[in-house]
């Protein structure tokens, strides 16, 4: 395959896949605004709940779901461990990625659903531990801004079309997933042109450490190519897994502006947590 049917079959998939992502960002994010007061009230009242919630607002796809969570962690509403619990569970944009894949049939459903509700009970088991490792160290965080009645602004629609789908999602979000999943495409395409690429023993370990320090990064884009490759199978699922738990797209940016010291803590448990069981589950195989 020449170079130019390479970019434009590149530029073609990344099209389809970007307006996918488009449509599912404005259904989900219109949803999570319209019914944040009511979920806000039930972290409120009960803490082992509170994980389940914050562990369920993580596996939303992209960063509106987590950004409410930052914002009652910085309120003091929301603890170390309910905090750790959205980080896992989260997968920022990419899970829209996964989400127009499985919908253009690339990936099974299946995975899908297994990787989601393995972040999800994930997220929970792992703000348990670090509330419990927490109390156990005495670990010092910043000290968060008490607001009572704290409330969210009320839901417009002049504002979620203004503030949300455009100054957000397409400003912010969409131009970017579109390069970014470009770039992935076009470079993978082009070394399977070329190349025979085939992971197998150490060479996973290697990358399944690449790919877990690439997801220390706070931001979305590099860990598309993950998702790509995850697509064309040439990475398993437990590298995918070790990478969805450790990377949080732009979700923990606020609490970066907050404080660096926290975002540290958290960013390190994800790590260990994130590597321990992606390396598990690549050592028996999956």
């Amino acid at each position: 395959m020449n170079l130019l049917n390479i970019f434009t079959q590149s530029l073609k998939e990344s099209f389809t896949i970007v307006l996918i992502i488009l449509i599912l960002m404005i259904f989900i994010e219109f949803i999570v605004l319209k019914y944040q007061n009511k979920i806000i009230n039930i972290i409120k009242k009960n803490k082992i709940i509170g994980y389940i919630i914050s562990s369920f607002f993580g596996i939303i796809p992209g960063c509106i779901g987590t950004f409410i969570m930052d914002s009652l962690y910085m309120t003091g509403l929301l603890g170390f461990g309910g905090i750790v619990s959205v980080m896992i569970a989260t997968s920022g944009d990419e899970a829209f990625i996964l989400l127009s894949m499985a919908f253009k049939g690339d990936i099974s459903w299946n995975i899908i659903i297994i990787l989601t509700s393995v972040l999800f009970f994930l997220g929970i088991i792992g703000g348990f531990i670090a509330s419990y490792l927490k109390k156990k160290t005495k670990m010092k965080f910043c000290v968060r801004c008490k607001i009572e009645n704290h409330k969210v602004e009320e839901f417009k629609l002049k504002h979620f079309f203004k503030e949300h789908i455009i100054n957000h999602i397409i400003k912010k979000h969409i131009w970017q997933i579109f390069l970014w999943i470009f770039a992935a495409i076009f470079i993978i395409k082009l070394l399977q042109d070329y190349i025979i690429l085939d992971f197998t023993g150490s060479t996973l370990f290697f990358i399944l450490l690449i790919a877990s320090l690439v997801a220390l990064l706070p931001i979305s884009g590099p860990n598309i190519f993950l998702v790509i490759m995850f697509s064309q199978g040439l990475i398993p699922f437990s590298i995918l897994l070790a990478n969805s738990i450790i990377q949080d797209g732009h979700g923990l940016l606020p609490i970066l502006g907050f404080s660096i010291d926290d975002a540290v803590k958290i960013k390190l448990f994800n790590f260990f947590f994130g590597f321990l069981i992606g390396g598990l589950l690549l050592f028996i195989g999956l």
